[in-house]
């Protein structure tokens, strides 16, 4: 038995320690960083007679510049509108299609589910530069099909913020409806059929059959799957940074982290400070979520 546990952790160890290095090391790292004066200059190899101080801890002061720039505080407000956005419309549009989809009444659906998926298939730099050109304000078909509908000043997509936001909306639930299409189609597969047929006897219509009988049975991974969309839209980063990257620099937390890194003069110390606030706001309210989620089970049951 003694060979035996030499053996699983001489296997086991690699593993363990490629995942202290790509994964643990590095937030350790940043953590280090963002108590520090990093910036370009100082780091990783100070040049004397470069004008800059060399690297060294300088406390909470990151922190608080982070804190007290209004840059921040539009960020933090905009991610989250745009959080309870995004995933209002992406649940809206995936429990629509699943339902849909789910019916009987519906033939082929096994097509038009893999056709639904397709957005997951394609890579992100693709679909998001396809959606950009869609969205050019001179030569993008959308604004061509308002002006031939008479709209004779559609939107400025591209440069506007406020509409480049609503861009972007529509941009993520594109590329995320096939997640909570899935989530919930699998979900609503486990209903009983014997409880809708229970349901149309009783005299319930289409709309209270799924008020009272099928959203509650399917209403645990609906959460589940709201709360890992919320945290990714939380997380979102690479579409407006390919988007147009300089229009959201202050309404996208993660955004507006990298930019002090590498956008303008770099200052390593506070884009590491802003990744850890970001980490941690995004930690307090997966745990709220998970509880909240916890404690309507356990009111149910």
């Amino acid at each position: 038995m003694r060979v035996k546990k030499w053996v699983v952790l001489a296997l086991i160890l690699p593993g363990m320690l490629a995942f202290l290095f790509f994964n643990l090391w590095p937030i350790i790292y940043s953590i280090y960083l963002s108590f520090t004066n990093a910036k370009l200059g100082n780091f990783p190899i100070y040049s004397p007679g470069s004008g800059v101080k060399p690297l060294h801890f300088i406390g909470l002061a990151n922190y608080r510049w982070i804190l007290s720039d209004p840059g921040f505080r539009e960020a933090f407000l905009w991610t989250w509108l745009f959080v309870a956005t995004s995933v209002t419309l992406k649940v809206t549009v995936g429990l629509f299609l699943s339902l849909l989809y789910n019916s009987k009444y519906v033939k082929g659906k096994i097509i038009y589910r893999s056709l639904l998926i397709i957005p997951w298939a394609l890579p992100l730099l693709f679909s998001v530069t396809v959606w950009r050109f869609m969205f050019d304000p001179v030569f993008g078909p959308i604004n061509m099909i308002l002006k031939s509908l008479g709209v004779s000043n559609p939107p400025n997509w591209v440069n506007n913020p406020n509409w480049g936001f609503v861009a972007l909306n529509i941009i993520e639930v594109w590329l995320a409806y096939p997640f909570m299409m899935t989530v919930i189609i699998s979900a609503l597969q486990s209903v009983p059929d014997n409880l809708i047929e229970a349901a149309v006897i009783d005299g319930a219509n289409y709309w209270q059959r799924l008020r009272h009988v099928i959203i509650p049975i399917v209403g645990k991974p609906i959460a589940f799957a709201t709360i890992l969309t919320s945290a990714a839209s939380f997380q979102y980063f690479m579409v407006p940074y390919i988007y147009n990257a300089s229009l959201f620099q202050n309404r996208f937390i993660l955004l507006y982290g990298f930019l002090k890194a590498f956008g303008g003069v770099p200052n390593y110390g506070r884009a590491a400070a802003v990744m850890v606030i970001a980490t941690l706001i995004l930690a307090i309210y997966m745990y709220i979520n998970v509880k909240i989620t916890h404690l309507q089970e356990g009111a149910k049951g």
